[in-house]
């Protein structure tokens, strides 16, 4: 794993999008492939031929059904998208705004690359999705041929326009927000795929929009800050918010420091270079906010690093004014992006980054090589991964050959990955990086019609289809089906003997051919069962027997109202609960050395009530070493909130890392940092992302330059050795803070206290370890002569190293 200060990146600090691939179309009008002049406003690719399509977004975190994409070297490696759409590579040439097609696949055409394409380092990929009106892909596969040339225009200084579906809306005043289940707004009133607005006139403080969208502040008609949902409405402006393609919408265009207009129901958009100018003041402006705090706080950051950047991002932001003023839109708008990012960087330093905590990455494998392994490792390595959640079991395939699944009559491996065992690369490799690997695998979920031939239910279920979970609208139709309420999704019956052996045997062949430092647990649950009179899960001829075995009672015939629905519930929630405690005993025998993990939802009400997965039930018996909450949420105030109720439910006796998705939603790289940072101070033990695969560079740089900067273990690994090497870098931050954060007296004494700890800890005696702690931390509490910042950090971490101890002396 790389080091902390010598920043040198496997993933290249990429100059963005305006910055240099794309600062020539600012002109790009003017040349050979210039726009007709009726074409849409706005992005757009011109094909050889003159037809034109307009762009929908620049660099989505998602591609959505029906959107025409660009994808640029600032989104990463690879476009990353499925196999269902269309791509053409395209290469720059020496004539501004104009490219050379290299390479087009579309799923009407037999070729192996309709998705997923790299991004060369000169030039672009345009992606198109399936499931518009007209077909987007269309225009790939008739006006984009190999050898011709294509130009790119309206994606730098521009001005884009679209509708607004309501402003301050209400359920009597807008139909279209309210829910027509229950009657009442959706959250925020803002449904599916609606641009919704947002006053002060509202009376409402907050958009109270759900998780599933994107959010920009506007103040005197310009864009001030971006990202999340149930944002603050300031009193003086507006927020807009769009759900689905319209957030991305948002995101792609509503850049910070755009002018935004809005004339009855049009909205508009304008970049120009004044943008670029005000977005990297702005970034200077936190740096600088934050350097100022952490120096305060005596927080242990970059300091070095971050001046030198926001240094070179002051120079840079001088001469992006200079040519500005001399009318060089190109130059002003190249140099302001430059300075943006050296001032972006000038934050990350300031980040926090602890010496030891989970730092989980999930990763579905697409490599094919063993030299394609090697580079993505490279990357999730130089972004201060420490834990690899490695997709092995997923879709009712293994990547590696399976000589249990072929014994079963199930296809042995995936197929595109016959040949090599890519498990044993991906070990290996992370190995030599000094990075955990932990097989991810899906227990009852087993299959996807998206992704299988004709829709079929995937490889379990077509050798075995009688294992399918039936759920309660499908009871009598003939062969497996997907669920309802996880549209497309196959599940086996978690009651059911044949497929619980069959995936304990797949968890036995893993934990003793390979050597692997964890077994993490997916989808160890009933598919969603509401509502009940339809999507209720199983229903098999098994499950309806055993049940009335039990109870006397076939449970196809019950209520809620029935006195044995809540029989009938903790029957379905016993039948998780025992597998996990199977796959544990299991674990125990054959790998004691390794963790057993989960992902499982924060909320334990919600996790029981729909899926009937009891985790805190696990963490109770001792069945799992580590949880892995997921938290779905844009903010960090809500991944928080998330961490701090699972906190809450499994006590000081679990290891926890929250589950954050930024990189999965598109999240700006400053939303990473501030949740990581939010799931630290809610006492999570780490922070784990979801997922590498919508990993883009300017994320993974925040990663490594700020809250992953230093280089950390796992606590998990060695409860004693986290708790001491932590504990030792606490007391070299008290010993620099003595004096400034706080008393000299009150550092000795903490001081003393930490030796004590590590010494009881050298000793093997952690309990002991755990009352000194608590001892050093009344003595911060204690005291109203610590600075506030640094008092809360040091009993957040104090507490932390009770908590590892504490579980340390249990075992």
């Amino acid at each position: 794993m790389r080091r902390s200060i010598t920043h040198q990146r496997r993933w290249p600090l990429v100059t963005t999008l305006s910055a240099a691939l794309l600062i020539p179309l600012a002109s790009a009008p003017g040349s050979a492939l210039a726009a007709p002049a009726d074409a849409p406003a706005g992005p757009r690719a011109v094909a050889a031929d003159g037809t034109v399509q307009a762009l929908d977004a620049i660099n989505p975190s998602s591609r959505t059904a029906g959107m025409f994409a660009l994808y640029t070297p600032e989104f990463g490696p690879s476009t990353k998208t499925n196999q269902f759409g269309g791509e053409a590579v395209l290469q720059e040439t020496a004539t501004a705004g104009t490219y050379k097609v290299l390479d087009v696949c579309t799923v009407f055409t037999s070729c192996a690359n309709k998705g997923n394409n790299a991004i060369p380092r000169d030039g672009a990929v345009l992606s198109a999705s399936p499931g518009g009106t007209p077909d987007v892909r269309t225009f790939l596969r008739d006006h984009i041929h190999v050898g011709e040339l294509v130009s790119l225009d309206g994606l730098t200084v521009r001005s884009v326009s679209t509708t607004i579906d309501a402003t301050d809306p209400t359920a009597a005043s807008y139909p279209g927000g309210v829910d027509p289940a229950s009657g009442n707004c959706y959250p925020g009133c803002r449904g599916a795929e609606q641009l919704i607005v947002y006053t002060a006139a509202s009376g409402r403080p907050t958009t109270k929009t759900n998780d599933y969208g994107y959010e920009v502040t506007v103040v005197d008609g310009r864009v001030v800050s971006r990202g999340g949902n149930n944002r603050e409405i300031p009193a003086d402006g507006m927020v807009i918010s769009g759900h689905g393609g319209r957030g991305a919408w948002l995101s792609s265009n509503a850049i910070p420091g755009a002018k935004v207009a809005i004339e009855g129901s049009t909205l508009t958009v304008t970049i120009d270079e004044s943008t670029y100018i005000y977005g990297a003041e702005q970034a200077l402006v936190r740096a600088g906010d934050s350097l100022t705090a952490a120096g305060q706080s005596c927080l242990t950051i970059d300091n070095e690093g971050s001046a030198a950047a926001a240094a070179e991002a002051r120079s840079l932001l001088d001469q992006a004014a200079k040519a500005s003023e001399a009318g060089d839109v190109d130059g002003s708008v190249a140099l302001a992006e430059r300075a943006r990012e050296a001032a972006e960087l000038a934050w990350y330093r300031t980040a926090e980054s602890r010496p030891v905590e989970g730092r989980g990455m999930w990763v579905r494998p697409t490599e094919t090589t063993p030299a394609q392994i090697a580079k993505t490792l490279d990357e999730i390595d130089a972004a201060g991964v420490n834990m690899v959640f490695l997709e092995t079991v997923f879709q009712g395939y293994t990547i590696y050959p399976s000589a249990v699944a072929k014994d079963n009559g199930i296809a042995a491996q995936r197929p595109e990955m016959v040949g090599f065992d890519p498990l044993q690369v991906w070990i290996d490799e992370a190995h030599a990086r000094d990075i955990e690997l932990h097989p991810w695998v899906h227990t009852f979920f087993v299959g996807a019609q998206s992704v299988n031939e004709n829709g079929g239910a995937g490889p379990i279920l077509e050798a075995h289809p009688e294992w399918a979970a039936v759920e309660r609208e499908d009871v009598g139709k003939t062969g497996p089906q997907p669920s309802s309420q996880e549209e497309g999704y196959f599940f086996v019956d978690p009651a059911m003997p044949e497929p619980r052996a069959y995936m304990k045997s797949i968890y036995e062949e893993i934990l003793t051919k390979y050597d692997v430092e964890g077994l993490h647990l997916d989808y160890i649950r009933y598919p969603v069962s509401q509502p009940w009179q339809t999507a209720s899960f199983s229903y098999s001829d098994f499950s309806r027997e055993a049940f009335a075995a039990e109870f006397a009672k076939d449970p196809y015939t019950l209520t809620p109202a029935d006195p044995l629905w809540k029989s009938w519930d903790a029957w379905r929630e016993e039948n998780v609960t025992s597998f996990v405690s199977e796959v544990r005993e299991l674990q125990q025998k054959l790998a004691p050395e390794t963790q057993l993990s989960a992902a499982v939802f924060p909320d334990p009400a919600d996790g029981l009530a729909k899926k009937f997965q009891n985790w805190a039930d696990w963490v109770d018996k001792g069945y799992v070493d580590v949880l892995t909450g997921m938290s779905f949420g844009t903010s960090a105030s809500s991944v928080a909130r998330d961490t701090e109720l699972m906190r809450k439910s499994v006590g000081d006796e679990n290891l926890l890392y929250t589950a954050t998705y930024g990189p999965f939603r598109g999240s700006s790289p400053d939303v990473l940092v501030d949740q990581t940072q939010a799931v630290r101070d809610a006492h999570s033990d780490g922070a784990a992302l979801f997922a590498y695969n919508q990993l883009s560079a300017p994320q993974a740089t925040a990663l490594e330059e700020g809250v992953f900067r230093v280089e950390a273990t796992t606590p998990h690994s060695d409860l004693v050795a986290a708790s001491r090497e932590a504990g030792r870098w606490t007391a070299e931050n008290v010993s620099k803070a003595a004096g400034a954060c706080l008393p000299e007296k009150t550092a000795t004494k903490v001081q003393r206290e930490l030796d004590r700890a590590d010494s009881f800890l050298e000793k093997g005696k952690p309990a002991e370890a755990v009352e000194v702690y608590a001892k050093a931390a009344s003595l911060i509490s204690g005291s109203a002569e610590v600075q506030p910042d640094f008092a809360a950090r040091m009993l957040r971490d104090l507490t932390m190293y009770q908590r590892w101890s504490g579980q340390a002396a249990a075992k």
